[in-house]
């Protein structure tokens, strides 16, 4: 993604240095990118043709790599088979422009389609496995394919290759009627790369990249706020294996003859090579980084034997040295929210700041005989509880007795054994997380599962996922629907981070932060999700004293709004002074419901939760 300048908030958190953060004020802004086309559209007059052409080859590997950034890089899937994406994209274009003498212009998206469709099919079989199982499932893909390739000669060529694809160095290209040159491709090709990166940047800071990025840290907490992890994976593969075809639709009219060697696994190792060297999330550095390995083959003529060791050994200096690749040491990290829409939200949020945004028409939520057996465990037994509209109920118990359990078969992680789930008149039983959260229950952990590297408002900003709405052309051509919706939540964020008392660490990176803090950003994500029924699992755990106050604070006022809260907490002396009622369970069994003074002098209770903590209080 492109990067962007650190908000002020960050820099005292000595996340950025300030020569990073010139350098990537000065490389970013849209004049330095506007300049930079210009100066490459005149290169071809003034360049020898082996520099045009290498450049050509630097620009190609620029758009693979960002195929890479959206897949692994934001959304954390691992390929080793990307070559193939790369592959059916540069004989797609060729069979359909020497073939069936099609235009360039027709070929070009039809073989970018099929290298999206290919990618969005292998999304399915790819959801089900993960990380060295993912790798290696993309690897036998890229593999099949390679086979596919080389055997299939009457549409290939086989071993012997395609060959007479129109291209600009054989001057066989033309597109309406005009005959393209090498310069002329080359100019065509740094305004698609161009494009390519503004794509890739608009989608990184719009809720899509926020969005793979949440599932790639933690699918249960993208769930939580209402992003559909199946869809959101699928559209990464797909938006990923799109722009791997485009790249290979320009290999393919820049060397004018393909083989099946062409897409082998040392291309998909290459370029995942590239991609890392470069960093994952960064658009500028993977731009270097595809230069750099542009004219290092031609350094290394001598050495054309060992020139995947020397590969090799780049790329492990890289993860050792530079674990974040040139895009992290030559410039400040990648934001995931557009400045502008950051400034023009700040600005209205400065002329008067809007109330706190809660869903209205908060409901009840009820519990009915609800069972949860996993194996021969028995996790639940028959549990029924309401958390009533406008109330507090707190939920204890000894640690093992189905606290988490519960909350997890209400927010739709679990689909429970037997019994029923209502809000309201609806049944909802059985509904997946991220539905549940469309209905407004939401939930927070045990422990904060934030992005370590998004700051607080960009942590919070995943809360406002489903209220965003636009879609993803929307958000990648970053047309006026996207912006203003974008303005519009940054709103309620700024609003939601006044009332945390969070806005002097809003942009702070958050693995930069005390766990106090974090505990308080994760609410906030939860109250921009526009909760009907919110759950905090432990909220007051590791916070300090003044910290619990002002947390207790924050509860009481959204109760007075009328939501209805489940809160999960070990701290009785926090508890009294917030719930309206209590559940105590023990064993998946509901031992106790009523008041707190009334759970305290409780004997079964006392004898398997609160002991001699009861004793002190009688």
């Amino acid at each position: 993604m492109m990067d962007t300048t650190p908000q002020d908030g960050m820099r005292h958190c000595g996340a950025v240095s300030p020569l990073r953060g010139r350098l990537t004020r000065a490389v970013m802004h849209p004049a330095t990118l506007l300049v930079l086309v210009a100066v490459l559209l005149g290169a071809p007059a003034v360049s020898s043709t082996a520099t045009i052409q290498i450049l050509a080859f630097a620009l190609v590997s620029t758009i693979f790599a960002q195929s890479l950034l959206v897949l692994t890089g934001l959304a954390g899937q691992i390929s080793l088979g990307h070559a193939a994406f790369f592959g059916m994209g540069a004989y797609g274009s060729a069979l359909l422009t020497k073939t069936l003498g099609l235009s360039l212009l027709l070929s070009i998206p039809a073989a970018t389609v099929a290298g999206a469709l290919a990618a969005y099919l292998l999304s399915f079989p790819a959801g089900r496995v993960r990380e060295v199982y993912l790798a290696m499932m993309t690897l036998g893909f890229g593999q099949i394919f390679f086979e596919v390739a080389r055997e299939w000669t009457s549409l290939t060529g086989g071993v012997s290759g395609f060959s007479g694809i129109p291209s600009a160095s054989l001057r066989t290209l033309s597109v309406l009627g005009m005959n393209l040159d090498e310069g002329d491709f080359f100019r065509v090709l740094v305004v698609v790369a161009a494009g390519v990166l503004i794509f890739v940047r608009n989608l990184s800071q719009s809720r899509f990249g926020r969005a793979l990025c949440a599932i790639h840290h933690s699918e249960y907490a993208a769930g939580s706020v209402g992003i559909a992890r199946g869809r959101a994976r699928q559209f990464a593969y797909a938006i990923s294996g799109g722009l791997a075809g485009l790249a290979g639709v320009f290999y393919a009219h820049l060397v004018g003859y393909i083989g099946p060697d062409s897409f082998g696994i040392s291309r998909s190792v290459e370029v995942l090579v590239i991609s890392i060297v470069g960093g994952l999330l960064s658009s500028a550095g993977q731009v270097v980084s595809a230069v750099f390995f542009a004219f290092l083959p031609e350094r290394l003529q001598a050495f054309a034997e060992y020139q995947y060791i020397v590969y090799g050994l780049i790329l492990a200096f890289s993860l050792i040295v530079l674990p974040k690749g040139l895009g992290g040491l030559l410039f400040s990290p990648p934001r995931f929210v557009r400045p502008r829409a950051l400034r023009d939200a700040g600005r209205r949020h400065a002329e008067g700041a809007r109330p706190l945004p809660v869903e209205e028409g908060a409901e009840s939520l009820s519990v009915r005989d609800v069972t949860m057996r996993f194996g021969g465990l028995t996790a639940l037994d028959s549990v029924s509880l309401e958390i009533r509209a406008g109330h507090i109920t707190g939920l204890v118990g000894p640690n093992g007795s189905g606290k988490s359990t519960l909350v997890n078969v209400i927010s739709g992680i679990y689909k429970p054994t037997g019994g029923t789930i209502a809000l309201g008149s609806r049944d909802v039983t059985g509904l997946a997380d991220y539905q549940m959260a469309s209905h407004g229950v939401v939930r927070t952990f045990q422990d904060p599962r934030l992005i370590p590297h998004f700051t607080v408002r960009e942590n919070l900003m995943l809360g406002a996922h489903r209220s965003l709405g636009y879609g993803w052309i929307e958000a990648a051509l970053a047309l006026p629907g996207a912006r203003a919706a974008e303005v519009r939540e940054l709103e309620r964020c700024n609003a939601i981070l006044a009332l945390l008392e969070l806005e002097g660490i809003a942009d702070a990176v958050v693995e930069s932060l005390p766990y106090g803090h974090r505990r308080m950003a994760e609410l906030g994500r939860m109250l921009l999700a526009e909760p009907r029924i919110l759950m905090l699992d432990e909220p007051a755990a590791g916070l300090t004293d003044v910290e619990m106050v002002r947390l207790a604070t924050v509860i009481t006022r959204l109760k007075g709004m009328g939501l209805s809260l489940l809160l999960i907490e070990h701290h009785m002396d926090f508890l009294a002074s917030l719930v309206d009622d209590v559940v105590v369970l023990d064993s998946g069994r509901i031992i106790y419901r009523g008041d707190m003074k009334g759970m305290r002098e409780n004997a079964e209770v006392i004898g398997a939760y609160l002991g001699d903590e009861a004793a002190g209080h009688a």
